[in-house]
């Protein structure tokens, strides 16, 4: 018999999670090597390499939005808490419903303008390298910011769910 819808959701997330994860173990042991590298050129043979710089800029600011997501996905974020702490659990999951979905539709928001921002930069051409164009390094931040709303969308719906089912307090990491 096959498992069933949470289960295969379950699993899904912790694929998605691994995927995350490591991708920035990637980025990160990328970003380390290169700098050594750089500094190991710069000092002893007075020279380096000309793309390195750039490279590490849109590195830092794939790992930044990476992370973001990976830290949404575990809901490790940042989050402003007055009252939750001190509601009932129906209660707190409703308010941790509506907060999740201002979160998502402010995300969709900034989906839309990082998606101007890409086409800008494309129509630009400027260059991140010889062989990059600058738009390139920048794709990441509206595809994070569309997986972003969608993930905070998503918390919502559960939180909602749990406070009109009375269910279990935490969702799982999405």
């Amino acid at each position: 018999m096959g498992s069933s819808l949470p289960d295969r959701l379950k699993k899904a997330a912790d694929l998605w999670g691994t995927v995350e994860t490591t991708l920035l173990a990637v980025l990160v042991s990328g970003m380390v090597i290169l700098s050594a590298l750089q500094i190991i050129l710069r000092d002893f043979f007075h020279g380096g390499i000309l793309w390195a710089e750039p490279i590490l800029g849109g590195s830092l600011l794939w790992m930044t939005m990476l992370g973001a997501l990976a830290a949404t996905g575990r809901r490790k974020h940042i989050n402003v808490d007055l009252v939750s702490h001190v509601l009932p659990p129906r209660p707190r999951d409703v308010a941790l419903a509506v907060t999740n979905l201002f979160a998502g539709v402010v995300c969709g928001f900034l989906t839309v303008a990082a998606v101007r921002f890409v086409v800008l930069q494309k129509e630009m051409g400027g260059m991140a390298t010889r062989a990059m164009p600058q738009w390139v390094v920048y794709v990441i931040i509206p595809v994070c910011f569309a997986l972003l709303s969608f993930r905070f969308v998503l918390h919502s719906v559960l939180a909602f769910g749990r406070a009109v089912t009375g269910g279990a307090s935490e969702d799982p990491a999405l």
